[in-house]
């Protein structure tokens, strides 16, 4: 889950940060009212989850006030990828004289995070040719023991960076750390770092992305999800540590694990059929997201059919039964639910179900699809 430059630059300067004074607005009127007030030259950046923006036109520096509505509404034309510009980011522009790639980025194949210091400002990790001709030092970080001064020191050593800015720069790299491991981050990247001709370090263009598995004990950032990039059934999965996935078909699958997300969707192309929607409750799912997801479903206008794919390991079936239990009593939409439930607590999980109205129980992947497919051809005769 990516951050607009505004909601990440607001974490870094809760963290203490240095930053360049900025006001976000949604109209030209605003971008008129805080430029005169911080005072020109300004920085107008177009906030978008988008990449290319500044190629686009959508990053702009204005220097007097006979330019910057006219500026303003060129900007809020701007459509990228098909997502129109709802706000933007007023900033103080100021000189400096040099620029420095610093991130704490994920690094997957070990599993830990690292510290980026770079001299390609400007650079992005997303984009690994940025860095082909710059010198760039990584720092690998333990997780337990956190990143240490030594570690900072030994960066800027190799990279050549003076002494007299190393307390600066340790003090970021610290900083954004804490931002990193606080906000569950996968990316915390300044990009640039500048160096003022006071020799000050400012973060003039940051970024933020959080690892969405983590959304649920970060509740604070469901506010901060863009509707125009999530829809509800997404924001509402995100609060239970779950993945959904939108098709243009008419059948609901609830699954745990991609291996059998990708069975049952297999399952129903063979027979010329697409979901709806896919809802994987992903391992260790308790009744309570089994509920939302199966509710989520039920409320789901497109969705005719529910089609539930579950092997049980660390999702127990008798969890999984409960939670189905009670989405079906708590909704007044009334759906067809074909079940497929077997591994950990089967018996006592099925044994739950015998009664319940709505839902028939298969074997196998196979007798799930077809049912379903079967259902939706004789409904639609």
């Amino acid at each position: 889950m990516k951050l607009h430059e505004y909601q990440a630059k607001s974490i870094l300067k809760k963290a203490g940060i240095p930053l360049p004074v900025s006001h976000l607005a949604g109209n030209a009127g605003q971008v008129k009212r805080i430029s005169n007030e911080i005072g020109y030259p300004v920085v107008l950046k177009a906030q978008t989850l988008e990449a290319g923006r500044g190629h686009a036109g959508g990053v702009r520096i204005v220097h007097n006030e006979n330019e910057i509505e006219n500026v303003s509404n060129e900007i809020f034309k701007l459509v990228l990828n098909q997502q129109p510009i709802q706000f933007i980011l007023v900033e103080k522009a100021f000189t400096f004289y040099k620029e420095y790639y610093l991130g704490i980025i994920s690094d997957l194949d070990e599993g830990t995070p690292v510290l980026r210091i770079s001299e390609a400002g400007g650079a992005t990790f997303l984009e690994a040719e940025s860095f082909k001709d710059a010198l760039t030092v990584d720092q690998a970080i333990d997780i337990n023991r956190g990143l240490k001064d030594y570690q900072i020191r030994e960066v800027l050593v190799n990279l050549g960076i003076a002494p007299n800015y190393w307390k600066q720069f340790q003090v970021i790299a610290r900083k954004l750390y804490e931002v990193y491991r606080q906000n569950d981050a996968s990316l915390a990247e300044i990009n640039s770092l500048v160096l003022t001709e006071l020799d000050q370090l400012y973060a003039l263009d940051v970024k933020i992305s959080i690892d969405t598995q983590s959304l649920y004990r970060q509740e604070a950032f469901f506010d901060a999800l863009d509707p125009s990039y999530f829809g509800w059934e997404e924001r509402e999965a995100m609060k239970y540590n779950l993945d959904y996935h939108s098709f243009p078909g008419e059948i609901g699958c609830i699954v745990n694990g991609m291996g059998l997300a990708y069975l049952t969707m297999e399952q129903l192309l063979l027979i010329n059929h697409l979901p709806a929607a896919v809802i994987d409750i992903r391992g260790g799912a308790t009744s309570s997201s089994i509920t939302s997801a199966l509710g989520m479903l039920l409320a789901n206008q497109q969705v005719k059919v529910i089609i539930v794919n579950i092997f049980g390991g660390m999702t127990h079936c008798d969890e999984t039964a409960q939670g189905l239990i009670q989405a079906l009593e708590e909704s007044t939409r009334k759906k067809p639910v074909f079940l497929r439930l077997e591994g950990t607590n089967g018996t006592p999980g099925l044994d739950l179900l015998l009664k319940t109205e709505n839902l028939t129980l298969f074997r196998s992947t196979e007798a799930l699809v077809n049912a379903a497919a079967t259902w939706l051809r004789g409904d639609e005769q």
